[in-house]
């Protein structure tokens, strides 16, 4: 299954395992009447050990490639992270069922399993045996195929099937002898690698064409002897015979007394080999040198659990009768692999009785055919990134056919689709052996159930006509397969992936053109639904199988806008080809030198001019001391006038770095759009290298141009990592592709995002505030006002309680926690809760402090209210098994009770990091995409099961944004603290949220529309201001003229008050508030509509307008002319 179909087969079959545990008990309320975007816990020890992971969730998805053959993909999720891989189950008994050794033809040598499979003919199969890899390729242990040696193993254990069906675990003891001249030697191994002192080998044509020169390195005395026919017909004294060796002929080589042995021997002499196996080699179908016994008797036999990499293993039932071949992938994001403990405990888990490791890492190779399917295909994902050529492995037939089919296999990359809208689907026909079958397509008939949709002659479109859940069945004659589809709500919104493209000559990309529903169910458009228009002279653009698009380059330089159109919604795209590299500072000026800053204040450092190390010319030195602070610490440097203008469309920011003492410290810049907004960009994760290199970061898609560069830095938040040094910085270079004008993507309103009115008296009320970033240093700090301003703000509002959803302190300290603890004492007067952030462990990488000061036992929390059950998850470590793997399965327990639970018709759920981050860095988000997914994935079937309410509410990401994924409502909450990280238009400012929620729900609500629902629980966005102005007071008479609200937040931050944020107006004398003009009204001078934001002057006079948002108020005069 390809990446795509992966990203887009969004229901698997999946098994859920509840881990037994106490129910978390409901808490109470706490009640006493540098910056940084992404977490690097690098002082973080997990919490659980890898000795015994428990399993969180697995999916999986099983096929039968072939009578007694079995295939399962799994995806597993445990308090360690994920694995995936596959498990092939073979009935060793099963008439049809063979197995036999792979191989690429010769001992020494190796070849991409599939290739080894091709050429034999077998249809599964996976690695075998370590090897020889810096060498001759040779298998390291014993390789029997067909009953015949090729190659001896020594004490290695070996598997190994008998020509009666049976499996095994043993090593495959060889015994040999040579007779000549009345004389007797023992002999020791034949085909080996390697040679032992005073040990004699035996080399066949099996052997093949591999070097064997290495094999008297270190011998005082070697001798080799070549025989043909059972005769010796040539000596090699000292030498090593260098010709591969054809039929019928042998070669035996010695060191030490074996060579002494050799040489008494003469040309023409008589030569005796016996070879014999301990089990007997004739006796087996085949055996596979192996490592490790991971199982013996049903118990797990390894206590090895070092190391964790991809693995291969091979297993088999307690009767014998079952094999069981698995890989692991690991040493990526999508699977971290396995210790030989764990792997153990798997094959056991799988029904292995025994099992043994075989060798893992880059080799780790599955190949399949797939069900219905002729051809191979690799079945995991290589961690090399492709097949590692293997000296062999263990393979598996059934050619058995029928000709009689059983049933088809139905794909389609996504089982979603929009009304009006098409989806392709492909059937795959196997008979009653599971063999593939061919039938043509006038010989499958497709067809869907009810109204859901149809398909179009004999072929396999479907063309889906009304929202639903319902199936697709292909059949044949009397036999059929059916697949669950679902017609989603109509297209509400169309979007494409990425949303911008780079490219060099010569080089390609691919793109997905997407839509979602009102509901925000998201799939993807087929091609043919779709209509392009772009600059044909600058690219071609063509359709996949696979959905996607590939954008090939015509020119070396150029850019184009890509338009898709898919029913009424378009979409754009900016692809430009080809970058200009521009140097633009080289510090070779002083007259107007850079700038130094530090943070915080107890950090030692300076900025000095110095030549740049053999480079010519000058350079700047960063020089540091991080040991005088337990804070996050960082030096800076700074353009003359703060801010660089950089000239263009930049996509990337480099600087040459010399390293020789940067320590491993992080590495990064920071530059501003042209819409006020701050991005912060990675040049570099760790400085771990000596003398120059380059590094480079993208500027995120989406930026408004121009951007000014103002900070290089570099900055370590590890408490524990403490020491002096510098960095040297030079050639500050921009990457400019050709100017390209994106129109911007408008804003999806959130309908439960309440606009120009109050919330209802009818509904209860909580407030949620996050990031404020508070310093017991700095008392006086704009954190600390907005922070005060919002408290007293919201009780004036009547919630009932105050959540503070995370980082409401900067740095994890005693004093920190103190100043918050004491600060909430003095001015929060309702009950709260609190939820930890990344800051609340940040220096330390524990929870400690946060714990004690509000007496929590757990940071995982739950409580009900009103109707609503609230859960605090953990997420200060970037997600919620990193943080803390427990709150998993009390995640899961929860969700499972409230589906039953009457009392409750609301669920909320509350952390601190969101799962997605909407802005192109993605950097405010779960650190696990995998595990956001899953969250994400659980909570849509919780909605949909229980069919009661669900919302997250996060910060974190420093914006206001509200959106529904997949029938779940997303909320993130802007920040106290700090800075805004989105864009001013685009809820990037300090803000506050007051949620309010109707009283408990009946099953009778839970049917309603979604407007209906949205409106059970609604949020009112308020801005932190301190004043407010109007772009305009003087209007035209006659003439509607739009109007825009200036929001003035702390430090000056001015922001546009339009949505998210909600401001309520007041007509004064003079004004009426309506959305259309209507009759003329007496006294009225002028009308004002507050969705658009118009101002309607009927005559000349003056008109008061008065905004409010919570308790803030300000009146405006406004005067028609």
């Amino acid at each position: 299954m390809n990446k795509l179909r992966k990203t887009l087969a969004l229901f698997l079959t999946f098994f859920l395992l509840l881990i037994p545990i106490s129910v978390q008990g409901a808490i109470n309320p706490i009640h006493e009447s540098g910056e940084l975007q992404r977490i690097e816990p690098r002082s973080f020890v997990p919490n659980e050990s890898q000795n015994n992971p428990t399993l969180i969730h697995q999916e999986s998805t099983k096929e039968m490639i072939a009578s007694g053959i079995e295939l399962t993909r799994f995806h597993r999720f445990d308090s360690l992270g994920w694995n995936k891989g596959a498990t092939l189950s073979v009935e060793l008994t099963k008439p049809g069922v063979q197995t036999n050794l792979l191989t690429p033809g010769q001992v020494a040598s190796s070849e991409a399993l599939s290739k080894q499979m091709q050429k034999s003919g077998a249809i599964a199969g996976v690695n075998g045996d370590f090897f020889d890899i810096r060498n001759t390729q040779a298998p390291l242990g014993a390789a029997v195929q067909n009953g015949k040696v090729l190659k001896s193993g020594g004490t290695r254990n070996s598997a190994f099937v008998s020509k009666d069906h049976l499996g095994q675990i043993t090593s495959l003891l060889f015994e040999g002898k040579v007779v000549a001249q009345e004389k007797t030697f023992t002999l020791s191994a034949i085909n080996n690698h390697s040679i032992e002192n005073d040990h004699l080998n035996l080399y066949t044509s099996d052997w093949g064409n591999a070097s064997r020169q290495h094999l008297k390195e270190g011998a005082h005395v070697y001798s080799e002897v070549l025989i043909r026919d059972r005769k010796i017909v040539k000596h090699f004294d000292g030498q090593v015979y260098s010709d591969a060796l054809k039929d019928g002929e042998s070669l035996l080589s010695g060191k030490g007394k074996a060579a002494e042995f050799l040489r008494s021997l003469s040309v023409g002499d008589s030569v005796d080999i016996q070879i014999q196996t301990r089990p007997n080699a004739k006796d087996l179908f085949f055996a596979v040198g192996a490592g490790d016994i991971l199982v013996k008797d049903g118990e797990v036999a390894t206590k090895d659990n070092g190391p964790v990499h991809p693995r291969t293993a091979i297993g088999f039932s307690k009767d014998r009768k079952k094999m069981i071949l698995t890989v692991v992938d690991g040493r990526s994001n999508d699977s971290r692999g396995m210790t030989l403990m764990q792997l153990a405990e798997f094959m056991k888990e799988q029904g292995a009785y025994h099992a043994v490791n075989l060798d893992g890492g880059g080799s780790s190779t599955m190949v399949s055919r797939p069900l219905g399917e002729g051809g191979l295909k690799v079945v995991n994902s290589p961690s090399d990134g492709q097949e590692r050529p293997v000296p062999n492995g263990v393979g598996v037939w059934n050619n058995s056919q029928t000709g009689k089919i059983k049933g088809f296999k139905i794909e389609t990359r996504s089982d979603r689709v929009f009304p009006k809208f098409s989806r392709d689907f492909k059937a795959f026909p196997y008979d009653t052996a599971y063999a593939p079958m061919k039938l043509t397509e006038q010989q499958m008939h497709w067809y869907a159930n009810g109204s859901i949709g149809t398909f179009k002659g004999n072929g396999s479109i479907f063309k889906a006509m009304r929202p639903g859940k319902g199936y697709v069945t292909v059949r044949h004659k009397a036999v059929s397969s059916r697949k669950e589809v679902r017609v989603l709500g109509e297209l509400a919104s169309l979007s494409i992936k990425p949303d911008h493209i780079g490219l060099d000559q010569g080089k390609t990309a691919n793109f997905l053109v997407t839509g979602k529903d009102a509901e925000g169910y998201e799939t993807y458009i087929e091609p043919r639904d779709i209509q392009l228009s772009y600059d044909n002279n600058v690219i071609e653009v063509k359709a996949g199988e696979d959905g996607s698009f590939t954008v090939i380059p015509k020119t070396d330089q150029g850019a184009t806008l890509i338009k898709a159109k898919a029913g009424k919604f378009t979409a754009h795209l900016g692809v430009t080809v080809g970058l200009k590299s521009n140097t633009i500072e080289t510090f070779e000026d002083q007259s107007k030198p850079w700038k130094f800053e530090k943070f915080p204040t107890e950090v030692i450092g300076s900025l000095s001019y110095v030549d740049s190390p053999g480079h010519g010319g000058k350079a700047i030195k960063l020089d540091y001391d991080f040991t005088t602070s337990d804070r996050t610490r960082a030096v800076y440097t700074l353009p003359p006038n703060t801010f660089l203008e950089l000239s263009g469309d930049v996509k990337k920011i480099g600087v040459k770095v010399y390293g020789d003492e940067g320590n491993h410290h992080w590495l990064r810049t920071r530059i501003r759009d042209a819409n006020g907004t701050y991005h912060t960009l990675d040049l570099a994760n760790q400085v771990n290298w000596k003398g120059w290199k380059y590094v480079e970061a993208a500027v995120p898609a989406g930026v408004k141009f121009p951007i000014s560069l103002n900070q290089i830095y570099l900055v370590e938040p590890d408490i524990k990592k403490k020491d002096k040094g510098f960095i040297i910085l030079d050639d500050v270079t921009t990457k400019v592709s050709t100017t390209l004008d994106v129109p911007e993507t408008s804003v999806t309103k959130h309908p439960m995002v309440l606009q120009n009115k109050p919330i209802s008296t009818k509904m209860w009320k909580f407030a949620v505030l996050t990031d404020l970033h508070l310093v017991s240093d700095s008392p006086e700090s704009k954190e600390v006002k907005n922070a005060i301003a919002a408290i007293k703000d919201v009780q004036k509002s009547g919630v009932d309680f105050i959540v503070f959803n995370g980082d409401m302190i900067d740095h994890d300290t005693k004093e920190n926690f103190a100043f918050l603890k004491k600060l909430l004492d003095e001015h929060v007067n309702v009950p709260y809760y609190v939820v930890p952030g990344n800051h609340e462990s940040y220096g330390s990488g524990n929870l400690n402090h946060f714990l004690q000061t509000f007496r929590l036992k757990n940071a995982f929390q739950t409580f009900d209210h009103k109707g609503t059950r609230f859960v605090i998850l953990n997420t200060s470590q970037g997600g919620l098994r990193a943080s803390d793997s427990q709150q998993w399965p009390r995640l899961l327990e929860v969700l499972n009770k409230t589906k039953k639970d009457q009392t409750i018709q609301k669920l909320v759920i509350l952390g601190h990091h969101p799962l997605f981050d909407q802005l192109s860095s993605h950097t405010s988000q779960f650190t696990d995409s995998k595990e956001a997914a899953l969250v994400q994935k659980q909570l849509t079937q919780f909605k949909e099961e229980s069919k009661k309410e669900v919302m997250m509410i996060t910060g974190h990401a420093h914006s206001n944004h509200f959106e529904k994924r997949d029938g779940v409502t997303y909320a993130i909450v802007g920040p106290n603290g700090k800075r805004p990280y989105a864009p001013k238009d685009k809820g990037g400012f300090f803000a506050y949220a007051v949620f309010g929620m109707s009283q408990n729900a009946s099953q009778k609500q839970q049917s309603m529309p979604l407007f209906t629902q949205e409106r059970s629980r609604v949020v009112d966005v308020r801005p932190i201001l301190e004043d407010a102005k109007v772009d305009k007071e003087a209007f035209s008479v006659g003439k509607e003229e739009t109007v825009t609200l200036i929001g003035i937040q702390a430090d000056n931050y001015t922001f546009p008050i339009q949505y998210p944020a909600n401001v309520q107006f007041i007509a004064g004398e003079g004004l009426v508030i309506k959305e259309k003009q209507g009759q003329i009204t007496p006294y009225v001078n002028a009308y004002f509509d507050p969705q658009k934001k118009i101002v309607y002057f009927i005559r000349e006079g003056t008109a008061k307008l008065t905004m409010k948002v919570g308790s803030f108020e300000k009146t405006f005069i406004l005067e028609g002319k």
